[in-house]
C-alpha cells in the first residue's frame, strides 16, 4: 500500500503567480519578449509544445515548494496543447511533458549563488537543455543534458546550435543572437518582427505590382504580334489574288 494517498494531494494549492515583475530592466525584458516571440513562431505547427514565459512551474505533485518559474521555457511532449488561460502555471503531472529547454535572462537583482540554485533544480528535474543570458555583459552560457546531468557547453564566435531545437545562438555586439534552424533569418524584438513583417508585405506588393505590369505589357505585346500577323496574313491573300 503506498505511504501517500495520491488523491489527498488533489486539494493542494500551486499559486500562479508571485506579484513579481517579469522584468527588472529593459534589457532583460527585450531579451525575454524576443525569445518567447521567437519559439512560439517556431513551434507555432506543434500541438505537443507550449512556450512560457515567467510562469510557475511544479515538477511534484503535492510539493508547492518544489518550484520555477524560467524566464522562458519550451515544454515539449504535452497530448493537448494548452492555451495560455488553461496554464496559468505548469504543473507537470497533470499537463504532461516536460521542460526540454529552460531559459533565463539576468536581472541586476540576480546573484551568483541564486543562478547556481537555478541551474541545480534545472538539473535535478530533467531539463534538457539551459542557457543563461546576461544582457548587461553580453554573456552567455549553455548547458546541456548528457549522460543524465548539465554539462556546460562552449559557445564559439560562430555559434551553438541548440540540441533541442536546432537553433543557432551566438553574442553579437553583446546581444543574444538567435536564428532560425539551419542558421536562417535572426529572430527580432515583436517591434522589429512588425516592421519586418510590413516591410516584406510592402516589398511583396511591388513585387506583385511588377508582375502585374510585366504581365499587361506582355498581353499587349502578343496583342501587337496578333495584328500584325493578321494584316501580313491579309497582305499575302491580297497579292496572291492580283
Amino acid at each position: 500500500m503506498p505511504l501517500i494517498d495520491d488523491r489527498s494531494l488533489d486539494h493542494v494549492i500551486y499559486p500562479e503567480s508571485d506579484d513579481e515583475p517579469m522584468s527588472e530592466c529593459a534589457l532583460q525584458g527585450l531579451a525575454i519578449r524576443t525569445l518567447v516571440l521567437g519559439f512560439e513562431r517556431l513551434y507555432s505547427g506543434r500541438d505537443d509544445v507550449f512556450v512560457g514565459a515567467d510562469q510557475f512551474w511544479y515538477p511534484v505533485k503535492g510539493e508547492p515548494k518544489i518550484v520555477a518559474a524560467p524566464d522562458t521555457m519550451v515544454v515539449v511532449g504535452l497530448p493537448v496543447k494548452p492555451t495560455l488561460r488553461e496554464i496559468g502555471s505548469y504543473r507537470q503531472w497533470e499537463h504532461g511533458g516536460h521542460v526540454a529547454l529552460a531559459i533565463e535572462v539576468l536581472s541586476p537583482s540576480n546573484t551568483w549563488a541564486e543562478m547556481v540554485r537555478k541551474r541545480q533544480f534545472y538539473d535535478r528535474h530533467g531539463v534538457d537543455e539551459y542557457w543563461v543570458f546576461d544582457p548587461a555583459a553580453g554573456a552567455l552560457e549553455v548547458w546541456v543534458r548528457e549522460a543524465d546531468a548539465l554539462s556546460e557547453r562552449a559557445v564559439p564566435e560562430t555559434g551553438l546550435v541548440s540540441p533541442t531545437s536546432g537553433v543557432l545562438l551566438k553574442v553579437v555586439a553583446g546581444e543574444l543572437a538567435v536564428h532560425d534552424p539551419g542558421g536562417g533569418r535572426r529572430w527580432l524584438s515583436p517591434l522589429d518582427e512588425v516592421a519586418r513583417a510590413e516591410h516584406e508585405a510592402e516589398r511583396a506588393e511591388h513585387e506583385a505590382e511588377r508582375a502585374e505590369h510585366e504581365a499587361a505589357r506582355a498581353d499587349a505585346a502578343e496583342r501587337r504580334l496578333s495584328e500584325l500577323e493578321a494584316r501580313l496574313a491579309a497582305l499575302e491573300r491580297t497579292q496572291s489574288g492580283t
